[in-house]
């Protein structure tokens, strides 16, 4: 059957933006839910520009991605200095495996979904869709974009991710209209005043904890294999390191423990996952998310759903975001309260 939408729309591209690559990726759609992946609350770098066509930054590209008809579409684009000794054919190939490694689809979700059908009626009864992967994302983004997201929105996270991109990363082109910038080096953000910059930009709070984080990684830590070597630590090691740096709670910590450093049985725990826990598994209702409650659910979630429980969790929070309504308008303002004590109570432990 021919698509109404044709793939990858014609583009207008600045003078200093180049197309380094096109192709395709063959993928079932019970492996890709391209839309809920990428606009599921793990990255926040993606724009659905048109129906189902999807255009964010990794890295030092900018790429434009459709699925139709079982193929994953992509368009790269970079800016015209760049240096590459690649053929046509080995840029695709490039690209692909970049692809490839971004959305881990070496991980067979359809053999996970069946496992998960076996421990919990919510997939066998398909109330939780198929498709939505964990992204593999830079690890030092991913702890901005998360420290970022302390009592926050997604689209207020993504507005903020994008000012401190054009603000400190190097510009990569024009695409449509739209500049794209990368995301800052951490010698980039190593700026004196990136505090008091980033409050007078709205960051709130949360321009301290930036602030802190990047001094902490470039004069403490100091050492460039610092995320590989948390890569290969056990998971309590490298949970324990991170929350060494100001601002990284528990959630902060295990969301980059899943989406970057490869933990995949981790389970974040956030109101939407409390609210999941609490009423569709039983799980004791608290006015508050401590750090007791936390274990709790993030424990009894890890045994529900393995293997791979963090990808189960990625289904489900998906799932429960993009979900039309929360119920009742008292119970959207019953998770927010619940939200602001846990931001606050994190960060209590985090400065205690």
């Amino acid at each position: 059957m021919s698509s109404l939408i044709p793939c990858l729309s014609i583009s207008v591209l600045s003078d200093s933006l180049i197309q380094y690559s096109s192709g395709t990726i063959p993928v079932s759609a019970t492996e890709l839910n391209l839309k809920q992946t990428l606009l599921g609350g793990q990255s926040f770098r993606w724009c659905e520009q048109s129906p189902n066509e999807f255009v964010g930054v990794l890295h030092s590209y900018i790429v434009r991605l459709q699925y139709e008809n079982e193929e994953l579409h992509f368009k790269f684009y970079v800016h015209k200095d760049t240096n590459s000794l690649l053929n046509e054919c080995d840029r695709e190939k490039e690209s692909a495996s970049t692809l490839h490694k971004y959305f881990q689809l070496s991980v067979k979700l359809e053999d996970l979904f069946e496992q998960w059908c076996k421990s919990d009626e919510r997939f066998r009864n398909k109330q939780i869709p198929t498709g939505i992967r964990v992204l593999d994302q830079d690890p030092l983004e991913n702890l901005i974009c998360f420290i970022c997201s302390s009592n926050n929105n997604v689209q207020r996270i993504t507005k903020m991710i994008k000012t401190l991109s054009e603000i400190y990363g190097k510009e990569i082109g024009t695409l449509n209209g739209t500049t794209y910038y990368q995301f800052p080096t951490i010698d980039e953000l190593d700026q004196p005043e990136l505090e008091k910059d980033l409050r007078k930009l709205n960051f709130g709070y949360r321009a301290r904890y930036i602030h802190k984080a990047v001094q902490y990684l470039k004069h403490t830590i100091n050492d460039p294999s610092y995320f590989n070597r948390l890569k290969s630590s056990s998971v309590q090691d490298a949970r324990n390191e991170l929350l060494k740096i100001m601002g990284v709670g528990r959630k902060v910590a295990d969301c980059v423990l899943l989406m970057s450093l490869g933990k995949q049985d981790v389970v974040p725990v956030d109101t939407h996952i409390h609210s999941i826990a609490v009423t569709y598994y039983g799980q004791r209702k608290n006015s508050q998310l401590s750090m007791s409650n936390y274990n709790n659910i993030s424990s009894f979630f890890q045994q529900l759903w393995q293997p791979y429980a963090g990808w189960a969790q990625a289904a489900a929070f998906s799932n429960e975001l993009r979900s039309p309504t929360s119920q009742t308008t008292s119970v959207k303002r019953s998770k927010m309260t619940n939200h602001c004590k846990f931001i606050k109570y994190e960060t209590e432990i985090k400065e205690s």
